[in-house]
């Protein structure tokens, strides 16, 4: 859309980058084209001289958003956002309020490609957070993940989640690691400063109009470097903590995650976690909403709870208890894996529960090495109307022997996949 095509009830929404002086001619001719400027205090005094009605937008935005939606229909409005409006900026919540047919979007240099710019550091691989005015728990843990898998994450900030709040919520997370704070990006009083993690969390004050990033460093517990922070999936069998030969293998781990068909933000229950194997490597290549890691045997939830902090999951919740009882109070799971589900009615009792709780469009998986189990389980989810698929695995590892190589089979493993469209 070009500025003379403009008419009510479109609304521009201008990116500043992180200056006035980052506003090109286009994005110059929108703002003086404008019968209404609206936007925070800060970049509303840009522009003193101009001789449209004033709208600062404030929090909550309601009444703000409102004015906005009442004054556009009738006079070209022009929204100032920060940065880029679409990347974590107000751009969205414009569009979701009025519809992206009424929005009309003036892309700009971001406070992330600012920071990255002045440090002469690649941006393209950053994880981007913001915590300003958001769930600081979810937030918190896609922070703790990108780091222990030897990331970089960019930060956005608040008045409560300051970088003194982030380096000390690192520091109590088990992380160690530098922070960069860039502070008043774009002004006469711009800082860029880096610290030390622990001296971040003794810092005094910030400017409050800063951004973080956040370089991972070595970890306390000295463990998550013996499974390499960068490598997602395919970890053997002894880099777990684990009980004598109850663990699966990871070719049949391999199978399994591969027929569960994982998606971002869901749910998954791992049942007879035992190590916990499978919903580890679930949480490590794919950005689940939770997983639950049930385990009914201490001794085997105890190096659960061990392999969950070496190789930093924060996604995944061990459970000490036995299936159905410590289901109760767990969120509909989306998909599910059973690794121990015992026999007869106890199995029974489990895949009822599951059955019962499933989300729509939900998998079940399951191993297990008996025919008679085999059997059992796929007449059960067939009489629930699932659609039923069995995969028999048959994997076989080489063994030095002298000089030359053998090839030794591992026990053979049926993985039943269930699922009711």
């Amino acid at each position: 859309m070009k500025v003379s095509d403009w008419t009510p009830p479109v609304i521009a929404v201008i990116g500043m980058g992180v200056s006035a002086g980052d506003l090109g001619a286009t994005a110059l001719e929108w703002i003086t084209s404008a019968q209404v400027l609206a936007g925070g205090k800060r970049h509303l005094d840009f522009f003193p001289d101009h001789p449209g009605e004033r709208i600062p937008i404030g929090t909550p935005l309601g009444d703000s958003l409102q004015r906005i939606g009442r004054v556009s229909l009738t006079k070209r409005t022009v929204v100032l956002a920060s940065g880029d409006p679409l990347f974590f900026g107000i751009g969205r919540v414009l569009a979701d309020e009025f519809g992206k047919e009424r929005i009309y979007i003036h892309p700009n240099v971001t406070s992330v490609q600012a920071m990255s710019a002045r440090l002469r550091e690649p941006w393209g691989e950053l994880e981007t957070v913001s915590l300003h005015g958001r769930d600081e728990r979810s937030g918190m843990t896609r922070i703790m993940e990108k780091l222990q898998r030897g990331g970089k994450v960019a930060v956005f900030t608040d008045r409560r989640h300051t970088p003194k709040w982030i380096a000390k919520s690192v520091l109590e997370a088990g992380g160690m690691g530098t922070m960069v704070v860039a502070e008043d990006l774009g002004t006469a009083s711009e800082k860029i400063r880096e610290f030390t993690l622990a001296e971040a969390a003794g810092e005094k004050e910030f400017s409050p109009l800063n951004i973080v990033l956040l370089r991972p460093g070595e970890y306390r517990g000295g463990k998550v470097d013996s499974v390499g922070p960068r490598q997602v999936f395919g970890f053997f069998e002894n880099e777990f903590e684990r009980e004598a030969g109850l663990i699966t293998k990871m070719e049949v781990r391999a199978v399994v995650l591969a027929v569960l068909r994982l998606e971002p933000g869901q749910i998954l229950w791992d049942i007879g976690a035992g190590t916990g194997s499978v919903s580890i490597e679930a949480a490590r290549i794919a950005p689940l909403r939770q997983a639950f890691a049930i385990e009914k045997e201490e001794s085997r939830y105890s190096k659960l709870r061990e392999n969950l902090e070496k190789f930093g999951v924060p996604r995944v919740k061990a459970i000490c208890g036995a299936a159905p009882g410590a289901l109760e109070t767990l969120p509909d799971p989306d998909r599910v894996f059973i690794g121990g589900g015992g026999s007869g009615e106890a199995l029974r009792e489990v895949l009822q529960a599951v059955a019962g709780r499933i989300t729509s469009g939900g998998v079940v998986v399951q191993t297990v090495v008996l025919l008679e189990t085999l059997g059992e389980v796929k007449k059960f989810w067939t009489a629930q109307g699932f659609h039923v698929s069995v995969t028999q695995l048959q994997a076989s590892r080489s063994v030095i022997i002298g000089k030359g190589i053998r090839l030794e089979a591992l026990n053979p493993v049926f993985i039943i996949s269930s699922w009711r469209e």
